[in-house]
């Protein structure tokens, strides 16, 4: 029998899940993943029903019982201090990476029921701005699930490669570079490609630059119109005792604040109307908003702003010019709010590129991705290249070591630092794209055996590993002789 081979876009608001079939030569949806077996795309919201029972993609169970309900539990994995006391587990302290493991339990639970075999392998997608840290702690959550990773891939590069392999557009023997812009519910990415395609089974897919916002999507626009809708009632969380009543008012405001956006996306106005009870007190959200006022609180609040801002980095950090990109690709389901689209349209001069539902893109690459592990009548390259550069504390400012567009598994030049027998053990790394070290993120550590390096000098080299993204360091002596090579430890 075939190997079941997954494409998991593990995304902030929804997930999707495909399957590499080796016939097709194509990724395809796993089919029955929706709420009651209905749609593909899930939303990522889980509901601890008890230690044996997780409740997967039913936002129902919000309203009914919100303080065992989890949602958006991807901004937090990364988080030291983020945890819950959840009721249904006898007040047991979970934190979000706990959380993040039953939700891959519950996919693998599901699928593996829905096929009648288990699962061989999965890639598993993560936004390009996001650390280090959140790789491990995502890649761990998922083999405490029972989930072997084949490997971890960055959104965009999945995007890319769903797009480019199987879009009739593509041309053979032309080289092309693309911009993916991916804006999704919880995060944006932008990454520039050169793509050539030499035949319908070989493609070479270079990544040139990434960028985006880290906390930037379509959680960030319902936030906000949920912050007005807030104001408009005159609501003061703090003063709602009860914790369930707090919850619960919150979640109602969210949910209207989301349905609103996509109604304008579509429909040039939309009658609000709904009513709550405060503490007793019933208050009213009644008022028409127009697409026209929604598109101004995205100017006010500097959504736009912050777009644009990313695209112009992107570009010009490689010496690039907006008319160098051939095609602009759209992935993540906020890509489609119209003046998000004509900004981009305006940005470089030509439309963007979509496919009907933008919320499938990022699955299917990772699908595809999934099969080449096995299937070896494909023949696509994939030249990956760091996000961020890595490096060590140096005089509080970031001494960048292994530096962002690095290729995958290329290792750097060796960094002298001088040491000496007060010196601490350990070197602590940080990842980051600026020098001021408080920009940067504490990624892992590695002890050092003071006594080996002759002279006070160790040298440094990093690589970060092609199939799990990990970063190794290795140490060398002042005479370049080799002392230790190992991954980092996580801090």
């Amino acid at each position: 029998m075939e190997k079941l081979l997954l494409g998991i876009d593990f995304g902030t608001s929804t997930n999707y899940v495909t399957k590499y079939d080796f016939n097709k030569k194509d990724a395809i949806p796993v089919a029955n993943m929706g709420k009651f077996g209905g749609k593909n795309i899930f939303e990522n919201c889980i509901y601890i029903e008890n230690e044996d029972n997780y409740v997967l993609g039913d936002r129902n169970k919000q309203a009914k019982d919100p303080l065992n309900f989890f949602q958006d539990i991807k901004r937090h994995i990364v988080s030291d201090t983020w945890e819950h006391r959840v009721p249904n587990l006898d007040s047991k302290a979970v934190s979000a990476q706990d959380i993040t493991r039953m939700i891959f339990e519950t996919i693998k639970n599901k699928v593996e029921t829905n096929e009648n075999r288990n699962i061989d392998g999965a890639v598993i997608t993560v936004p390009y701005e996001y650390s280090d840290k959140y790789r491990k702690r995502l890649k761990k959550a998922a083999e405490a699930a029972g989930i072997r990773i084949i490997k971890l891939v960055e959104e965009p590069v999945a995007a890319a490669i769903s797009f480019g392999i199987f879009s009739d557009k593509v041309e053979m023997n032309k080289e092309e570079k693309i911009l993916v812009f991916d804006l999704g519910g919880g995060t944006f990415d932008i990454a520039i490609f050169k793509f050539k395609k030499n035949s319908k089974s070989k493609a070479v897919i270079e990544v040139l630059n990434t960028g985006g916002v880290k906390e930037l999507g379509g959680k960030s626009i319902d936030e906000l119109i949920s912050k007005k809708f807030q104001t408009e009632l005159e609501l003061d969380y703090s003063r709602i005792i009860n914790e369930k009543e707090r919850a619960n008012l919150q979640n109602d405001l969210d949910e209207k604040a989301k349905e609103l956006k996509e109604i304008l996306t579509d429909n040039e106005e939309e009658e609000v109307y709904e009513s709550f009870i405060v503490e007793t007190e019933r208050k009213t959200l009644d008022r028409e908003v127009t697409r026209k006022e929604f598109e101004g609180w995205l100017k006010d609040n500097n959504i736009l702003g912050q777009i644009e801002d990313a695209l112009e980095s992107v570009i010009y950090d490689i010496d690039l010019e907006p008319e160098d990109i051939d095609r602009i690709i759209l992935a993540g389901g906020t890509s489609s709010i119209p003046i998000i689209k004509d900004m981009i349209k305006n940005f470089f001069g030509k439309e963007p590129e979509s496919k009907k539902n933008l919320g499938e893109l990022v699955g299917h690459g990772a699908g595809i991705l999934a099969g080449l592990s096995e299937d070896s009548t494909l023949d696509y390259e994939i030249k990956r290249k760091t996000a961020k550069a890595i490096g060590i504390n140096k005089m509080n400012r970031l001494q960048k070591i292994l530096n962002k567009n690095t290729k995958y598994g290329e290792n750097t030049a060796k960094y002298p630092l001088k040491i000496n027998n007060s010196s601490a053990t350990t070197i602590y790394f940080y990842e980051g794209e600026s020098h001021k070290i408080e920009d940067s993120e504490k990624i892992g550590k590695a002890k050092i055996d003071i006594d080996k390096f002759k002279g006070g000098i160790i040298k440094i080299s990093l690589l970060k590993d092609e199939t799990s993204g990990d970063i190794k360091y290795s140490f060398f002596d002042k005479e370049d002789n080799l002392v230790n090579s190992d991954y980092i430890d996580e801090v």
